[in-house]
């Protein structure tokens, strides 16, 4: 009967470990993502200014192209 007792409380106690565990793992994970956000945002505003050059090419043909 002891070890059956000894057995709940063990499951219990993993149970609460449970949260602290994946806090850490939350953790660990959010400090490569902070630096991924930057390079993200650099990255959209570099897609950002390919594209509106794209835009003003375009327009710049359309409009010398006409003649």
């Amino acid at each position: 009967m002891a070890s059956y007792v000894q057995y709940f409380n063990d499951i219990l106690a993993t149970f609460n470990n449970l949260p602290n565990k994946l806090l850490n793992v939350v953790a660990t994970i959010n400090e490569p993502l902070r630096s991924l956000t930057h390079t993200l945002i650099v990255t959209n505003v570099l897609l950002g200014l390919l594209f509106l050059t794209s835009l003003v090419n375009i327009y710049m043909l359309w409009r010398y192209g006409k003649k």
